[in-house]
């Protein structure tokens, strides 16, 4: 993202977790682009989520229960299908959300 300063790993958000979404997905780094719903097109299970909130965790080295991504979702879905709108960008506003200030 331009202008975004907020590094994690070493790395600027953005960055970090189209990493950690490869990783965790096993899918190559090229797929997961922009848009790209976690589910339908990257084939995601429930407890791939919950792979991808440690990760945030340990690259942010702070305390993330679970239960904050469920609520995260909650409120951001507002009753969306989660199978198109879970997003790589929705992972990114996620940690965001979550860093250390």
């Amino acid at each position: 993202m331009p202008g975004d300063s907020l590094l994690v790993d070493g790395r600027p958000l953005g960055e970090f977790v189209r990493r950690i979404v490869a990783e965790v997905l096993v899918v190559a780094p090229e797929e997961v682009r922009p848009g790209a719903a976690l589910i339908r097109d990257l084939g995601a299970e429930s407890i791939d989520f919950m792979d991808l909130v440690f990760r945030i965790e340990e690259g942010m080295g702070t305390r993330i229960p679970y239960t904050r991504w469920q609520q995260f979702l909650q409120e951001t879905l507002a009753g969306r299908d989660p199978t198109v709108a879970i997003t790589v960008e929705t992972v990114e506003a996620f940690a965001r959300r979550e860093s250390p200030s």
